[in-house]
C-alpha cells in the first residue's frame, strides 16, 4: 500500500496569486518533466473538467485527472489515475503567519501499481507532488520579481 504524501511550501504572494499560479499549467512544461499538461474536457478548473498530464520524468506515463472540487482561492481537489493507482489530491491555500501563503498538497493513493513496482511508483508520486508545488514557488517568485520592475 502506498503511503499518504504531504508536502507544503510558502510563497511570498497573496492567497489569490498563489491559487492562480497553481492553476497555470504552463508552469509544468518545458522542463523535461511533462510533455503536456492540458484540459481535455470541460471548462478549466470547474468541477467535472478533465485534465491530461503526459509525464516523461521520472517515469513515462499519462495521468488522467478530474476536478472534484474547487473553492477559489482556498482549495482544489483532483482525482488522478495512472499506473494502476488512483490518487486523491487536495491542494489548500492559506495565509501564512509569517506573511505570504502556505500551499499544502496531500495525496492519498489506492490500488496496486500495474506497470512499475510499488517503490518506483512511490518515488514517482513523491517527485511529482514536490515538483508541482516547487513550480508554484518558481512561478510566484517570477511574478514578484516582474511586478517589482519599473514600468
Amino acid at each position: 500500500m502506498l503511503p499518504r504524501f504531504d508536502y507544503s511550501v510558502t510563497v511570498l504572494v497573496s492567497v489569490d496569486a498563489a491559487f492562480l499560479a497553481f492553476q497555470d499549467l504552463n508552469r509544468l512544461l518545458h522542463r523535461g518533466v511533462y510533455e503536456d499538461a492540458s484540459f481535455v474536457e470541460g471548462k478549466p478548473w470547474e468541477v467535472g473538467s478533465r485534465l491530461r498530464y503526459v509525464v516523461v520524468k521520472p517515469v513515462k506515463t499519462t495521468i488522467s485527472a478530474v476536478v472534484n472540487a474547487v473553492s477559489p482561492p482556498r482549495a482544489i481537489t483532483l482525482l488522478n489515475h495512472a499506473l494502476g493507482v488512483t490518487a486523491e489530491q487536495h491542494v489548500t491555500f492559506s495565509p501564512d503567519l509569517g506573511g505570504g501563503t502556505r500551499v499544502r498538497m496531500t495525496v492519498e493513493c489506492v490500488g496496486e501499481p500495474t506497470e512499475f513496482s510499488q517503490d518506483v511508483v512511490q518515488q514517482a508520486v513523491e517527485f511529482l507532488v514536490k515538483d508541482a508545488l516547487d513550480t508554484v514557488v518558481t512561478r510566484c517568485n517570477q511574478r514578484r520579481t516582474s511586478s517589482a520592475l519599473p514600468e
